[in-house]
């Protein structure tokens, strides 16, 4: 996996009803990484997810995927804990800013 993060995520259980997420900020260093996501469909749904986690193919994929396994959860993802936040501020390349930055925008998918 590449770092920065790429934008688009699918949970592979359902957190507060929602799997479709969208990398909006990210920071910190080697085994402490983390990625704020936030549900494509419900902006009030954000989590907070160590990287360590999000490359896990077993919790998390890079990609909207439309899979049928999908197994409800209430924010339990089998084996972590994932908690809700309330810092929903962008990061400069996450092209969600108003104005958008000239910075370089990271990008929705990975490259095949």
């Amino acid at each position: 996996m590449i770092w920065p993060p790429v934008k688009a995520w699918t949970s592979k259980v359902y957190l507060n009803g929602h799997i479709h997420f969208v990398a909006i900020n990210y920071g910190g260093e080697l085994q402490r990484r983390w990625v704020l996501l936030m549900s494509v469909l419900d902006s009030t749904v954000v989590v907070k997810v160590p990287w360590s986690q999000l490359v896990d193919l077993s919790n998390w994929e890079a990609g909207w995927d439309e899979i049928n396994y999908r197994e409800s959860s209430e924010l339990v993802n089998k084996k972590i804990d994932v908690k809700t936040t309330n810092l929903t501020h962008p990061s400069i390349d996450s092209g969600l800013t108003i104005p958008i930055s000239g910075k370089t925008i990271r990008p929705w998918f990975e490259e095949i």
